[in-house]
């Protein structure tokens, strides 16, 4: 009697695993259920860059498209060059496009969805350096956003001005599990963040990590599964957008105080390269999904 009640439990819990299987094939990572069922192309993790800094413009102003850099204080830029140079508390604030690139850095096969990463020959620089020690900051805003394949301008709707807006955005195909940059430091004593917005338009800074080292080095960032990428309706996967990115003044970094205030009033430098995702992205299928085109083209 044990016996059979053992294989009656066995049968039970083997059933139920095939129940489990059967419908995780069927969502393929979607809350849509399809007559497609998922197969065994349903997670497709890809390694995909997004910014290789070859063809890069620099904004003068918020304005203008292009890398945008900032800082925290501000420039002080009333009056003539006397007062500035007395009351500003940035003495240098420069974002440019240096020769340069890491020979560790792998270049990307001809086969590149976005047909970037296939050089390496320039990089984003900033030259930066403040008055006083304390909590400064460098941040820098991606060019105005576009279609991450097709490279074409996207809007969004503003609901505070009531109309359709660019942004200032870098776009994260797919379903993102991590971000991965190159990063050239000197060993000034800063921490790097990245900003993503998710769909919904909430902003999250993902973990903060030091750049204290010297020279090339990828950095990166995980992202944590509570961010929204994914919604109950076609197209399933949402993009998020990489909006800011930040090195912050530490005193502290890993545990250890840095060294003294002096070192972090002298001139620094900090290159980036290669900005790449890895995500998922399986998208469901289904007959017809590219009818609404019909009502985008004029």
């Amino acid at each position: 009697m044990k016996i059979k009640t053992n294989i009656v439990f066995i049968v039970s819990l083997c059933a139920a695993g095939y129940l489990l299987i059967n419908l995780s094939m069927r969502n393929a990572d979607s809350k849509i259920v399809t007559h497609v069922l998922g197969d065994v192309a349903e997670e497709e993790l890809r390694a995909l860059v997004v910014e290789d800094f070859e063809n890069f413009t620099v904004a003068a102003k918020i304005e203008d498209d292009g890398w945008f850099i900032s800082s925290t204080p501000k420039e002080y830029t009333k009056g003539d060059e006397e007062t500035k140079r007395k009351k500003n508390p940035v003495i240098k604030l420069e974002l440019k496009s240096v020769d340069g690139g890491s020979s560790d850095m792998r270049v990307e096969e001809a086969s590149s969805p976005t047909g970037l990463g296939k050089e390496k020959k320039k990089v984003l620089g900033i030259h930066f350096q403040f008055k006083y020690p304390g909590t400064n900051s460098v941040s820098i805003e991606p060019p105005f956003e576009l279609d991450w394949k097709e490279r074409t301008p996207v809007l969004t709707y503003d609901p505070a001005l009531r109309k359709d807006v660019r942004e200032r955005a870098l776009q994260l195909p797919g379903r993102i599990r991590a971000i991965s940059m190159w990063v050239h430091g000197r060993g000034f004593p800063y921490t790097l963040e990245v900003w993503i917005k998710d769909f919904k338009g909430e902003v999250h800074v993902l973990r903060k990590q030091p750049v204290n080292f010297v020279g090339w080095k990828p950095v990166i960032f995980e992202v944590p599964i509570f961010i929204p990428q994914t919604a109950d309706s076609y197209p399933v996967t949402r993009v998020v957008k990489l909006v800011r990115i930040v090195l912050r003044e530490t005193t502290y970094i890993a545990g250890e105080r840095s060294r003294s205030a002096s070192s972090n009033t002298t001139n620094a430098y900090i290159f980036f390269d290669q900005i790449k995702v890895l995500s998922d992205t399986y998208e469901v299928y289904f007959d017809g999904q590219e009818l609404h085109k019909a009502f985008d083209s004029k």
